[in-house]
Formats: structure tokens, sequence, C-alpha cells
């Protein structure tokens, strides 16, 4: 999938994320979004899969040369953050049951879990997972959800070096071909696989005009 910006901005109120915006993610490439906490980079990666619309500018999606609505390429796209909430209530297993009723997963769930190495806990309620099992699951939903489009939020937050291991292996290995764009506080755990970069700072902020200070 093919994803542009043009002339995008968000903002909260007076406050500029980012401005003036124009890149574009070419379909197969793999980037790295980077900023340090509070510069923007999640609030432009929910922009992205649109989980946030822009306060100006367009975001184009595209694949096989074939435009789609926000709401028609949300399907296309998989997506983990360390905010992205699980159903904590559910097991693993009923959630991962639940869950493919509404995105086709490129595996079973039992599988998922055997690949998160969460097998073992397939019928525990997820608020029972420790932090690192949690970001393992979400991962996992990510690379295996049926997607032309990966995005993935600062992916070894809560994982130990053991899990930064598994990461690596699993997104070298599930990837594929599609799009890949991670978002990271500059850690090359995360981005080790990104030939292009984007830095949020290059993108202005400050206050929009006429507005009080």
């Amino acid at each position: 999938m093919r994803v542009e910006f043009k002339d995008a901005q968000r903002s909260f109120g007076p406050q500029i994320v980012f401005d003036k915006l124009n890149y574009s993610f070419e379909e197969g490439s793999k980037t790295a979004v980077l900023g340090g906490n509070g510069s923007g980079k999640s609030t432009l990666l929910k922009c992205l899969y649109g989980a946030l619309s822009l306060s100006n500018g367009v975001v184009i999606y595209q694949a096989a040369s074939k435009e789609f609505k926000a709401q028609e390429a949300v399907n296309k796209i998989s997506f983990s953050g360390p905010y992205f909430e699980l159903i904590e209530e559910l097991e693993a297993l009923e959630f991962l049951e639940t869950y493919q009723r509404f995105r086709r997963l490129l595996i079973s769930p039992k599988e998922i879990l055997n690949r998160a190495y969460l097998e073992k806990s397939s019928r525990k309620k997820i608020k029972q997972f420790s932090s690192g099992m949690k970001q393992r699951l979400r991962l996992s939903l990510a690379l295996f959800s049926a997607s032309d489009l990966v995005i993935l939020d600062e992916p070894t937050a809560n994982l130990d070096p053991q899990g930064i291991e598994w990461y690596q292996d699993i997104l070298r290995n599930e990837l594929g071909e599609r799009s890949l764009v991670v978002g990271s506080n500059f850690s090359e755990d995360e981005i080790f696989l990104c030939q292009h970069k984007l830095k949020i700072s290059n993108f202005s902020q400050g206050q929009l005009k006429n507005s009080p200070s």
C-alpha cells in the first residue's frame, strides 16, 4: 500500500503538532518515523491509519493503482502501539477468536499464541498478563492480520532483551512484501529494517496564528 500526505497539518487547539507535511510512504517501503517523547510521532501514525483526522491537508491511500477512502483503507492496515487497548476481561484465546470475527488472520488464533510464546497462557485473562506479554500479543496481532501496511509504534516498549530478539525475528520473517512504518525514539533495535527515515522535528511546531498565547 502507498500512503501520501499532502500539506498535512494536525493541531490540538492552538498547538500545532506537525505542519506542511508532504511525504509518500511508498508501496513495499520500510520507513521509520522518528522523534522523542511528546514530539508528535504517535499522532502522525494515528493520522496515517485513520484513527485521527488531519486538521488540514489530505491523506491519499493507494493499492494496486486504486485509491481508497480512509474508511476502506483501515481494513488494509494493521497497527500496534503500547496504548492499543486489548479486551482484558477476555482470555487470550477467546480474545483472538473474537478478533477473528472482524478481521481476517493469516494463521489460526492458537498458532498466533504459539508464535508469541503465549500458548501456556491461552486460558488466562489478558488482565493477568505482564506488560511484556501484552506487547507480544499486540505485535502478533499486527503482523498476523491480513494487511498491506503494518504500522508499529514503539514496538520494543515493555520488552526485555529476549523479547526484543523475538520482535526482530518475527518481523524479519513475517513482514513479507508489505509496507512497514515504525514509530521510534531513534532506537536501532526497533528500526533495523527501515531504509527510509522521517524526522517529525523537521516539520514546524508551535501555535496557530491569531491564537491566544
